[in-house]
């Protein structure tokens, strides 16, 4: 009864969304080449060659070389099997949805239990550093230490989620120990498999951009919200069109920037959907991510807050001085991240070593 209830709402859903776009048509249209243009201005440029290479390193064995430098602190800090470390580093890496992805392929293979890809869910799917960098950064704000910090305060946002999810049931059954290894392939090979899932990728996260981006504005185009709110609004739906909106609203640089981490951790439901497409195979409850992102959208507005709030912008987004001291200022920030990692990785390290001699 369940299921057929989903079913008909998902149809009932598609039928209105159809309504929508027929009795818009000329909005729709509208709507549809202005977010290609995002996608072909800001979003393809900054991505598609991350993509590329990120595949290059994740099928040459490069990442399960790289994992393993975190094994040691995934179970103390994050109550997940040390195998899980390298959906961690995928998901900072590579960006949306590859943590999710590969999240259930640990899963599929036994690396790490059922409860663990669930709580890997909550943190693991990040968005990349090129599109915060790059996109967000550079293509929306015009200014690149504006994407450092953004995507400093996304990482540890992400890192705050996943110790809080470590007590996501807690008492559940883990998966033993495991050590991934990666399948010898030559340099044609890796290439072509690179290539491949970085075309289907891009076509993935730019069909995601402008669907969201259609229905959304059709959508909200009918009710009565201010630009602030429709800039929300366009944010909890799809993040490129959202953290573009934000950028044009008329407040100051310090509230956009806070709103975007928000937008950028949260993700919006275009990403949202294409997780759930990804993971619906494994059989894995989309609760704890639904939740995890939520909490990591509001955890990483805040760390930015705090912030901006000792390191204040007050001038102009393209003024040089501006520019300058936020630049000056991102070294601090860099400063205290790698302080921050350190203690982090000292914890985790001596947890591992007690927990050992506990045994």
């Amino acid at each position: 009864m369940v299921a057929i209830m989903k079913k008909f709402l998902l149809q009932m859903s598609v039928v209105c969304i159809l309504y929508l776009i027929i009795t818009n048509a000329q909005s729709s249209v509208q709507y549809a080449s202005e977010a290609m243009d995002i996608c072909f201005s800001m979003v393809i440029p900054t991505l598609f060659p991350f993509f590329i290479c990120s595949g290059l390193l994740i099928y040459s064995g490069f990442c399960e070389r790289l994992a393993h430098i975190f094994r040691f602190c995934m179970k103390p800090l994050f109550n997940v099997a040390p195998a899980g470390s390298s959906a961690f580093v995928l998901g900072i890496i590579s960006g949306y949805p590859m943590g999710a992805v590969t999240a259930g392929e640990l899963y599929k293979a036994g690396y790490v239990s059922k409860t663990e890809a669930e709580r890997l869910l909550a943190f693991c799917n990040n968005s990349g550093p090129l599109f915060i960098l790059g996109s967000v950064g550079l293509a929306v704000y015009s200014e690149l230490s504006y994407g450092v910090m953004l995507y400093v305060c996304h990482v540890l946002a992400a890192v705050t989620v996943g110790i809080i999810f470590g007590f996501y049931k807690r008492e559940k059954h883990s998966a033993p120990d495991t050590v991934m290894t990666a399948p010898e392939r030559g340099a044609g090979e890796i290439f072509g498999i690179a290539l491949d899932n970085a075309v289907k990728n891009m076509l993935t996260v730019c069909g995601a951009v402008v669907f969201f981006s259609v229905v959304s504005r059709t959508a909200l185009g009918i009710l009565p919200l201010n630009d602030f709110m429709m800039s929300i609004a366009k944010g909890l739906t799809e993040l490129v069109t959202g953290t573009a909106a934000v950028s044009e609203l008329n407040i100051s640089i310090a509230q956009k920037l806070v709103i975007t981490a928000f937008i950028v951790g949260f993700a919006g439901l275009s990403v949202h959907v294409q997780v759930m497409a990804a993971v619906a195979k494994y059989g894995l409850s989309l609760a704890p991510y639904i939740f995890g992102k939520l909490l990591h959208g509001i955890t990483a507005a805040l760390y930015t807050f705090l912030y901006l709030h000792f390191n204040p912008v007050t001038e102009a987004v393209f003024a040089p001085s501006a520019s300058r001291a936020f630049a000056a200022s991102s070294a601090s920030v860099g400063a205290a991240v790698a302080v921050t990692a350190a203690v982090v990785g000292a914890a985790g390290l001596y947890l591992h070593i007690k927990d050992k001699d506990v045994k």
